[in-house]
């Protein structure tokens, strides 16, 4: 047990519950995004695999949220019984590749074209390396905050703090009280930034679905031509609104630059959720697919508004170039 760094005697730190949720959705996404992506490389670059029956969305996508959701599942079961969960998380991910693998293997035993099984085998690996990354960055174990000795009374909460200035400020005011976002606000910037990225990537995956599917197409729920990309396009827009709501949850204590990203960036996604709901009428079509661009605009910048706040605290900072 010692060896596998495993001891299932004391008390070991979990993950946030948030934050956990939240890199289960993210990786899921991402996973469903990187397979289509690699479907696509793969039939340009092998074209005889056009047409594979492993190749279908629906055969690989079921596949891959399966696996998945055990594997975040399985992340604080390993912090939970590990003093290292890190580095056992990680050997466990390339064990199950390994094992993974050997499915792809027994499809080039029964004669399967090489290089659609080569295809198979990337996204595993592709897949294994981001959820990996999503979990251990964004839902790492979270230390239990050491007691003050002597001290009976609940320390205060370590969202939100009140610092007061040491001397008057520019207009002569003393004591003036400044917000300082701890351990929550970074949460919520790491939180706004994963949700600008999905955000990029719901739209990037717009576009190509807008060059896909024609716009004057009869109305309905899903089109005959492009099915796959429109499906991923709607796939992505669950974990987003999922994502935009957890921050509007978790904002409350924060600081006002991260509850006015959350705002904005939750408007935003929901403009352009009711957009993508008009584009099943073809009458009112061009105005769902206007809603749907300014929404992604809205929501892309109210979520890197942390990122503008913090570079433009860094330029003003003594010292700065």
């Amino acid at each position: 047990m010692k060896s596998a760094r495993i001891s299932l005697s004391g008390r070991h730190p979990m993950p946030s519950p948030v934050a956990l949720v939240t890199a289960t959705v993210l990786a899921v996404a991402a996973s469903l995004v990187a397979d289509v992506l690699i479907v696509s490389a793969g039939t340009r670059v092998f074209p005889s695999t056009v047409g594979y029956g492993h190749f279908r969305f629906s055969d690989y996508g079921t596949l891959t949220v399966v696996g998945v959701l055990v594997a975040c599942a399985a992340w604080p079961l390993v912090i939970r019984v590990s003093t290292a969960p890190r580095w056992l998380f990680f050997r466990l991910a390339i064990v199950v590749t390994l094992v993974l693998w050997l499915p792809d293997l027994a499809l080039l035993v029964r004669h399967q074209p090489v290089r659609a099984v080569s295809v198979l085998m990337v996204m595993h690996l592709v897949i294994a390396v981001l959820v990996y990354n999503l979990l251990v960055r964004m839902a790492p174990p979270r230390p239990d905050a050491p007691a003050a000795p002597g001290l009976d009374r609940p320390a205060p909460a370590p969202e939100l703090a009140l610092v007061e200035s040491a001397g008057p400020d520019q207009f002569g005011r003393e004591g003036i009280a400044v917000e300082t976002d701890h351990g929550a606000g970074d949460f919520n910037r790491r939180l706004a930034w994963a949700l600008a990225l999905l955000v990029g990537v719901e739209f990037v995956v717009g576009i190509a679905t807008l060059a896909s599917v024609s716009t004057g197409r009869a109305s309905g729920w899903i089109p005959t031509d492009g099915t796959v990309i429109y499906l991923v396009h709607a796939v992505v827009g669950v974990p987003l609104a999922i994502g935009a709501v957890l921050f509007l949850v978790h904002v409350g204590g924060s600081t006002r630059i991260n509850k006015l990203s959350a705002w904005i960036g939750g408007v935003g996604v929901a403009v352009a959720g009711a957009g993508g709901i008009l584009t099943v009428a073809h009458p009112v079509r061009l105005v769902g697919l206007a809603l749907m661009l300014v929404g992604s605009v809205a929501a892309g910048f109210g979520y890197l508004l942390p990122a503008f706040d913090r570079l433009s605290d860094d330029a003003s900072s003594p010292g700065a170039d």
